[in-house]
């Protein structure tokens, strides 16, 4: 049983890979533009992830959050040299609303209220992202999101129990990543028709 679960883990590891490390390449030849502030929220989620799961023995079930929070490390790093530099006070504004919800997430005891917390947090981080996508559709890698539809509904399908503790989440980036790959495809489009 422990093989198997290493296997998945390893799995897991791959998948992180394949959807972080061309968003990281282009990110570091100047293609893509990450936002900071959606890519310091994002790590700092992955890293308290990771280390809840580590406290809590989770073994190789933490391989991929391990994985994702290095990437996002380096992606961050990137961002700070390379990233977007427009920054509006809406972004401001959504960073200080993510950052300051983080504690509340750590020190929530309730699974269902942690789970809301944490999408709420992910989906203020989206929208730095998001708002400089939609001016700057290829300023974005659209793989990463698309990449991140099929991961994220395999986990959905995945899952051995269906509620919102386990699902909410899942379900949410599944979403978000669904809606960042067709809007910076559909703009890319549009744009290039005014052109």
């Amino acid at each position: 049983m422990e093989d198997y679960k290493a296997i998945l883990g390893a799995v897991g590891i791959f998948l992180a890979m394949g959807a972080y490390v061309p968003y990281l390449v282009s990110a570091i030849k100047g293609a893509s533009k990450p936002h900071i502030f959606s890519w310091i929220i994002w790590t700092l989620l992955s890293g308290i992830v990771f280390a809840g799961q580590i406290a809590g023995g989770a073994g190789p079930g933490s391989w991929t959050t391990g994985m994702t929070t290095l990437i996002c490390v380096f992606i961050t790093i990137a961002a700070f040299r390379s990233g977007e530099k427009e920054i509006t006070k809406s972004d401001i504004f959504m960073f200080v609303a993510g950052l300051g919800s983080i504690p509340v997430w750590v020190l929530t005891d309730d699974p269902v209220w942690s789970i809301w917390i944490v999408t709420l947090i992910d989906l203020a981080a989206f929208y730095s992202t998001f708002r400089k996508s939609w001016k700057k559709p290829w300023e974005e890698n659209s793989f990463m999101y698309g990449f991140n539809i099929i991961r994220h509904s395999v986990g959905l399908v995945s899952l051995a129990q269906f509620n919102t503790t386990t699902a909410l989440f899942p379900a949410a980036m599944l979403v978000l990543n669904a809606a960042m790959y067709c809007m910076i495809k559909s703009r890319r489009s549009y744009l290039a028709k005014e052109f």
